[in-house]
C-alpha cells in the first residue's frame, strides 16, 4: 500500500492509501486520463460504496459542498429575487422584502427587548422549518438570518426606519406608564432633568448591552448617549409639543377661514369669541334649538360683541348686521303669536264666554216655567223659623244678610187682594209667608245674587245654609226643577272656570298652587247634582288661561324678557299648572320659544343698543381728544344698578371689539364676519367651530413622542451601525 495525494473535485488535496494511482484516483470519483469507460463506471461504483461508510462532513467533502453556502462546487449561492452580483446588493422593487423588512425592523427596535424578539422569531421559525425538512437546524437559522441581512441590504432606509417606529412605539407606554420616571410633570425643572437622564441612560445602556452580546464598554457608552439625549429630553419634548401644536393649529386655523371666506385674522378673532364661550360640539344643538330664527351671534355674550363692534363701524358689515336683526325683530309678534295658536289654539275673549253663558241660562227660563205649572204651594214655616233664630244668634254682617233673606219670605199682599178682600167684606189681609214656588225661586236667586258679594267666610256660611233650606223645600215641592238646576250650574260653574283660569299664572295668593290646580281640574269634571256627562269646567279653565296669556302677549311683546318672565314665571310653578292645563308637550314648545324670543331681544339690546353707544363713544373722543373711560362700571352700578353695571360690563367688551375690528381693514372681510355671525347654516356652523376648536393634536401625546425619538436616537447611536 501507498499513499497518494489526490486533487478532489472541490480543488482541495486529499492523501488516498491504495495499491496504485488508479485505485486512489477512483477512491475520490475520478479516473485516469486514459482510463476506458468500463474503468471510469467501476471507479464511480467504488466510490458509492465508499460514501455509505463516510459522515456528513466527508460526503459534503467527497462532492465538493462548500461548508459555509452549503451549495456544490461552482454553483453560485442563494439569492434573494433582485440580487446583483456585480454590486453585491439587492435591487428592484419586492413589496414582499419590504413588508418583512418592516415587521422585522419594528420587532428589532424595540428597546431592550428588540433583538431578544427578533432573534426568538427566527429561531422559532427555523425550528419549525427544520422539522418539516431534511436540513438541520442550525443550517436553516443561517439561512433565514442571511434573507433577513440581504433584505437589510435592499431596503437600509427602510429598515432604519422600521427599526425608530419600534423603538419610539416601545417608549412610549413607559413614558405614559410612568411619566414622572422620565421626568414628565415631575416638580422642578432641574428634578425633571435628573429624571430625564437617569431613565435616558438606563434604557440606552441596557440597549446597547443586549445589541452588543454583552460588551460592557458599549453598554457604557450607551448609557453617556442616553443620559445626554435624557437630559434634554425635558427640555427639547414640551418645545416640540407646543411647535407642533402652533403649527396644526395654524394649519387647521387658515383651512378654517378659507373655507369661510375670510382671512386668518378674522378667523383669529371670531375662534377667539367662541372659545371665550366655550362653544364646542354641543352648539350644533343649541342652535337647533332656537330654530330658523336663530344666529351663531345668539350662542354667546362675545360672539354678540363681535356683532356689536361690526355694527358700529361704518360699512357693508353694518347693514348686514342690522338689517339681519331687524327683520327678526320686525317678525317678533308674528312668531309669538302663530306659535301660541299652533300650539295652544287660538284665543277665546273672557267677555264672551261669559255673555254666552248668560245668554244660555236665560234660555232655561221656559223650562224653569215648565216645572213651576204643576207645583204645589211651598211650606216657608220652617225656613222663616230658622232663619228668624240665626238671625237672633248672628251679629253683624252674617245678622243683616240672614235678616234680608228672612224678609224674602214675607208675601206682601198686592193692591187685587186687599181690593178682593174688601168686595167680600173680609178684613184687609196683611203680610204672609210666601206660599207660591215661583216666589221660593226667586228668593233663591237672589241669595245667589247676595252670595256673589259677600265678604267674609261667615256670612257666606250663613247665606249658603240659608240657600240650602230654600233648595230642599223647592225639590220637595217642585218634581223636575232639580234637572234644571243642574243646566243652570254648570253654566254658573263655568262662568267661574273662565275667571279661575285667568288667575294660575298670577303670582299672588288667589294663584292656585300647582297640586291645587290639579284637584281642581279632576274634580271640576265631575258631573254636579242631575247633570249628566262631563262638565266643561276643565275646558273653560284652559279657555280663560289661554286669554291670559293672551293677554299678557298683547301687554308685554315689545318687551319679550319681561313676556317669559310673566308666563315662564320665575320658578317651576307656571310650567306645572301650564302642563296641568294644555299637556307637558305643548307646554314645553311655548315655554321654549318664549325662551328663544327673550334669547333674541338680549341680543338685540346688545348688538343694536350697544353698538349705537360705542359708535357715539368713538365719535366723541374723535371730536374731543379724550377717552370714554370716565363713566365706567362703577359709575354704572351707582346709576342702574346690577342692570346698569352689566350694560357698562358689555358695552367695554364691544370697545375692546371696536378696536380690534379697526384693524381689520379689508370691507370685504367684515362683510364676510357678519354673514357668518348672523348664519343659520349648520354647514358654517360646523366650520366656525373648527377654526375655535383648533387642531387635534395634543401637544403632551407630541411631548411624549419627542422624548421617545430622543431616547431611541440615543439607542440607535450607541452602537456601530454596519
Amino acid at each position: 500500500m501507498a499513499t497518494f495525494e489526490i486533487q478532489g473535485a472541490d480543488g482541495k488535496t486529499y492523501e488516498v492509501d491504495a495499491p496504485d494511482e488508479r485505485t486512489a484516483l477512483g477512491a475520490l470519483g475520478q479516473a485516469a486520463p486514459d482510463a476506458s469507460a468500463q474503468t471510469r463506471a467501476q471507479a464511480g461504483i467504488a466510490l458509492a460504496q465508499q460514501m455509505q461508510t463516510l459522515s456528513p462532513e466527508q460526503k459534503r467533502a467527497v462532492a465538493g459542498i462548500d461548508q459555509d453556502t452549503l451549495q456544490p462546487a461552482r454553483v453560485p449561492a442563494f439569492a434573494p429575487p433582485g440580487y446583483n452580483a456585480l454590486t453585491d446588493r439587492i435591487e428592484g422593487d419586492d413589496a414582499l422584502s419590504k413588508m418583512r423588512t418592516t415587521s422585522g425592523g419594528i420587532l428589532e427596535g424595540i428597546p431592550i427587548l428588540g433583538p431578544i424578539i427578533r432573534g426568538g422569531v427566527d429561531r422559532a421559525a427555523a425550528a419549525t422549518i427544520a422539522g418539516a425538512s431534511d436540513e438541520t437546524y442550525d443550517q436553516v437559522l443561517k439561512r433565514i438570518q442571511a434573507g433577513t441581512a440581504a433584505e437589510k441590504s435592499m431596503n437600509p432606509k427602510l429598515d432604519r426606519a422600521s427599526q425608530i417606529t419600534g423603538a419610539v412605539a416601545g417608549t412610549i407606554p413607559a413614558i405614559a406608564a410612568a411619566p414622572g420616571a422620565f421626568g414628565v410633570g415631575a416638580g422642578t425643572l432641574g428634578t425633571r432633568l435628573v429624571l430625564g437622564a437617569g431613565s435616558g441612560g438606563a434604557i440606552s445602556g441596557a440597549d446597547a448591552l443586549v445589541r452588543s452580546g454583552g460588551d460592557w464598554s458599549e453598554a457604557r457608552k450607551g448609557a453617556l448617549i442616553g443620559a445626554g439625549l435624557g437630559l434634554a429630553a425635558p427640555i427639547v419634548g414640551p418645545l416640540a409639543g407646543r411647535g407642533v401644536k402652533w403649527l396644526a393649529d395654524g394649519w387647521n386655523l387658515g383651512a378654517a377661514a378659507k373655507e369661510l371666506g375670510i382671512d386668518k385674522v378674522a378667523a383669529a378673532m371670531l375662534s377667539r369669541a367662541a372659545g371665550r364661550d366655550a362653544l364646542d360640539a354641543g352648539a350644533r344643538g343649541q342652535m337647533e334649538k332656537l330654530g330658523p330664527g336663530g344666529m351663531i351671534m345668539d350662542l354667546g355674550e362675545n360672539l354678540r360683541s363681535q356683532a356689536a363692534g361690526l355694527a358700529a363701524l361704518p360699512g357693508e358689515g353694518k347693514t348686514i348686521v342690522k338689517g339681519a336683526v331687524g327683520a327678526r325683530e320686525a317678525d317678533a309678534n308674528w312668531r309669538i303669536r302663530s306659535g301660541l295658536d299652533e300650539t295652544l289654539g287660538d284665543a277665546p275673549t273672557p267677555s264672551h264666554l261669559i255673555d254666552r253663558a248668560n245668554r244660555n241660562q236665560q234660555l232655561l227660563a221656559p223650562e224653569y216655567r215648565e216645572a213651576l205649572r204643576d207645583a204645589g204651594p211651598v211650606d216657608t214655616l220652617p225656613i222663616a223659623r230658622y232663619l228668624e233664630t240665626e238671625a237672633q244668634t248672628l251679629r253683624g254682617e252674617p245678622q243683616r244678610l240672614i235678616q234680608r233673606v228672612r224678609a224674602m219670605l214675607d208675601h206682601q199682599p198686592t193692591p187685587a187682594d186687599i181690593a178682593r178682600a174688601r168686595a167680600l167684606g173680609q178684613p184687609a189681609p196683611g203680610p204672609s209667608l210666601v206660599a207660591d214656588a215661583a216666589e221660593l225661586l226667586n228668593t233663591r236667586h237672589a241669595i245667589d245674587d247676595l252670595l256673589e258679594t259677600a265678604q267674609g267666610t261667615n256670612a257666606r256660611n250663613a247665606l249658603t245654609t240659608a240657600r240650602q233650606a230654600v233648595d230642599d223645600e223647592l225639590r220637595a215641592s217642585v218634581p223636575g226643577i232639580k234637572e234644571v238646576d243642574a243646566k243652570y250650574s254648570e253654566l254658573a260653574r263655568q262662568k267661574e272656570a273662565v275667571g279661575r283660569g285667568q288667575s294660575v299664572l298670577a303670582g299672588g295668593r288667589e294663584a292656585p298652587r300647582p297640586n291645587e290646580l290639579v284637584d281642581e281640574v279632576r274634580q271640576g269634571a265631575l258631573p254636579q247634582g242631575l247633570q249628566i256627562g262631563p262638565s266643561a269646567v276643565p275646558v273653560r279653565l284652559r279657555q280663560g288661561a289661554r286669554a291670559e296669556i293672551e293677554r299678557l302677549v298683547g301687554t308685554t311683546a315689545n318687551d319679550r324678557v319681561a313676556l317669559q318672565r310673566a308666563v315662564g314665571g320665575e320658578g317651576d310653578w307656571n310650567r306645572a299648572r301650564l302642563s296641568t292645563l294644555f299637556g307637558r308637550e305643548p307646554t314645553g314648545k311655548v315655554l321654549d320659544m318664549l325662551e328663544r324670543e327673550r334669547h333674541f331681544a338680549e341680543t338685540t339690546d346688545q348688538v343694536v343698543r350697544n353698538s349705537y353707544t360705542a359708535a357715539r363713544q368713538a365719535s366723541q373722543q374723535e371730536l374731543t381728544g379724550s377717552g370714554a373711560e370716565a363713566f365706567g362700571v362703577p359709575q354704572a352700578f351707582m346709576a342702574g344698578g346690577v342692570a346698569g353695571a352689566a350694560r357698562a360690563t358689555a358695552m367695554k367688551g364691544v370697545d375692546a371689539v371696536v378696536e380690534a375690528l379697526s384693524g381689520v381693514k379689508n370691507e370685504a372681510t367684515r362683510s364676510a364676519m357678519a354673514k357668518i355671525l348672523t348664519s343659520n347654516d349648520p354647514e358654517v356652523l360646523e366650520a366656525f367651530l373648527r377654526a375655535g376648536r383648533g387642531s387635534r393634536v395634543n401637544a403632551s401625546e407630541v411631548d411624549k413622542v419627542s422624548r421617545a425619538l430622543l431616547l431611541s436616537s440615543g439607542q440607535r447611536t450607541a452602537l456601530p451601525q454596519h
